[in-house]
């Protein structure tokens, strides 16, 4: 078979092999690679200039500003006391405000119990559930802290998080600052091992990437931080789903800048199950449709208030490679399996070995740049099942873009309480 396939790759002319290579543009692979490499080429060179000129120092914890991290969360007694653990006493300027959203179980009470023995901890409960928007927003009153970070009640965040998150703050055009969430459980089998991978290929590399070139435009609900200001100026979290997302969006259209810290890194539980992780990325891909082709298409106005052409370039990547790119790889998916010959499997060979490849660079730049290279390599003994998995989440996201984009599927989302969704706009 292998002989087979190397000689028809051997027996193609070069423009043969480069239309048959031009559908690798349709995937995330190639995309982040590259980014990737150009990120990393530019901190190698720079810190090989540090080395030669001998001024290489040590980075500083010189930001300290006064930090309420609020951990909002439903029914998570079990899990609560480890995120309480993981942020308590790990910053001087630091007070948690735990918020219960209507729980049945003991999660008040565990928290108030945390509290008695645990300065700085105030515990707030809302009698009936209002959702996680709702419950962020029902601690601002009860905080002056000049950052507001957001942490999920079954995470738990890294050594000095808190410290790197808010480093960029120094700046006053930053409103944002998305940390690097990895998975707590990769190890507990291929299912997670794969989403272990993604979560430092698409999180850590790719926001370090779109960081960079000022096209950042998330911040996960898992561990991020906003300045106060900022909050306040856009109105606090709106109703989700995708209020994380819909949040950075109205700041980015504010004015402010979005940064990322890959050294702050939470550690949160990614789905166990097929059944699960498909119904999580229907979801995001629900938001993708609500927030960047409805409530917020006016980033790409160029009369609109603030407009930038950063935001134009975040939007039209959401465009292409969520959205349109979409349509045209099941298309071409269609066309190979309607005109499938004896050569067809040599083909998608080829993009097997080709995407085998990518994902290898990418596991060893993330090896550069890692803090624990052991565990990251672990993690990283997934890359011969990551093209297949790609596809398939692919495929996943499709359908999600379908049934958003024709039937507005989160409106039904039980993610968001019904009283709230009927109370609310439907974008």
């Amino acid at each position: 078979m292998l002989t087979d396939w190397s000689y028809w790759i051997s027996s193609l002319r070069t423009d043969q092999l480069l239309a048959a290579l031009l559908p690798l543009l349709l995937f995330d692979s190639l995309r982040y690679s590259l980014g990737s490499l150009a990120v990393w080429l530019c901190d190698f060179a720079r810190e090989l200039g540090c080395v030669l000129l001998g001024n290489r120092a040590e980075p500083q914890f010189g930001q300290c500003p006064s930090v309420c991290v609020v951990i909002a969360g439903l029914n998570e007694a079990e899990t609560l006391p480890h995120t309480l653990r993981s942020v308590w006493n790990t910053y001087p300027r630091l007070e948690i405000i735990v918020v219960d959203d209507g729980s049945h179980d003991a999660m008040s009470r565990v928290a108030t119990e945390f509290s008695r023995d645990h300065a700085g901890v105030t515990v707030l409960r809302k009698r009936n559930r209002g959702g996680k928007s709702s419950a962020l927003n029902f601690a601002l009153p009860f905080t002056n802290a000049e950052i507001i970070i957001g942490v999920d009640s079954d995470s738990h965040v890294g050594e000095n998080a808190i410290w790197e998150i808010v480093q960029a703050f120094r700046d006053p055009k930053v409103g944002a600052v998305s940390a690097a969430v990895m998975a707590r459980n990769a190890h507990t089998n291929l299912v997670t091992r794969m989403q272990g991978l993604e979560y430092l290929r698409s999180i850590f590399l790719g926001r370090l990437f779109a960081d960079r070139v000022g096209t950042l435009g998330i911040v996960s609900g898992a561990f991020g931080a906003f300045r106060r200001d900022a909050l306040l100026r856009t109105g606090g979290w709106d109703v989700g789903p995708g209020e994380d997302g819909d949040l950075v969006l109205r700041i980015r259209k504010s004015g402010y800048q979005i940064a990322f810290a890959p050294y702050a890194q939470c550690f949160t539980n990614v789905p166990t199950v097929v059944k699960t992780l498909i119904k999580q990325r229907r979801r995001w891909e629900w938001a993708v449709i609500t927030l960047e082709c409805r409530k917020h298409v006016d980033l790409a106005n160029p009369l609109a208030k603030n407009f930038c052409i950063s935001n134009l370039t975040m939007l039209a990547d959401r465009w292409t490679f969520n959205l349109f790119l979409q349509f045209v790889c099941w298309g071409y998916m269609a066309w190979l399996c309607i005109h499938a010959n004896e050569d067809t499997w040599k083909l998608f060979f080829l993009y097997y070995l080709i995407f085998l490849v990518l994902e290898a660079i990418q596991v060893a730049l993330l090896l550069y740049y890692s803090n624990d290279r052991r565990r990251d390599l672990s993690v990283g003994l997934a890359v011969p099942f990551m093209p297949l998995y790609q596809v398939a989440l692919r495929a996943v996201m499709f359908y999600g873009v379908l049934e958003e984009l024709f039937f507005r599927r989160s409106h039904q989302d039980n993610f968001v309480p019904e009283h709230v969704r009927r109370s609310t706009w439907h974008w």
